[in-house]
């Protein structure tokens, strides 16, 4: 679990200085290539970091709902609680998700003289805001899920 988490962050992480550098590419070109090489590299790793997220809370949903199944004296209030994180969590992951891959679609067609350089903009400011926003979330999210695993584990009162 921890594993995943860290990896998620990192690969978050890299799909930010990789949007980052879309946009500074598109108005400074010091990628050597052509845009679409920069873009299509920055995709691999931004649908892999966000895959990652909400495969990482999809498996761990299942984990305490099984869990749960198992030590039935814990109530299903938990399992509700990780059903809500989810609801939270995937509208502005699968929205950032969207607005990136339509930003690099509609930069590879300005590249290509196809479509105006505003529809870039407005794509890419959306999408900058959208990823701090998802971004957030996950955050609140993974914070929230670690303490339902804690919780339910019985870690959390070891501690105290």
């Amino acid at each position: 679990m921890w594993f995943f988490m860290i990896l998620s962050y990192i690969m978050v992480a890299l799909s930010g200085v990789g949007l980052f550098m879309i946009g500074l590419n598109h108005y400074f070109d010091f990628w050597a290539q052509n845009h679409i090489t920069l873009d299509l590299l920055v995709s691999i790793v931004f649908i892999a970091g966000q895959t990652l997220v909400m495969f990482f809370f999809v498996g761990t949903g299942v984990n305490i709902r099984e869990y749960l199944e198992s030590h039935p004296a814990l109530g299903k209030e938990l399992y509700k609680q990780m059903f809500a994180i989810k609801r939270k969590l995937y509208p502005p992951t699968m929205m950032v998700t969207i607005l990136f891959m339509a930003m690099v679609i509609i930069d590879g067609a300005f590249y290509i003289g196809k479509v105006s350089e505003l529809w870039f903009h407005i794509l890419y400011i959306l999408t900058l805001y959208y990823y701090f926003k998802a971004t957030i979330v996950q955050h609140h999210s993974f914070k929230e899920s670690t303490g339902i695993v804690l919780e339910m584990t019985g870690a959390h009162n070891a501690d105290s």
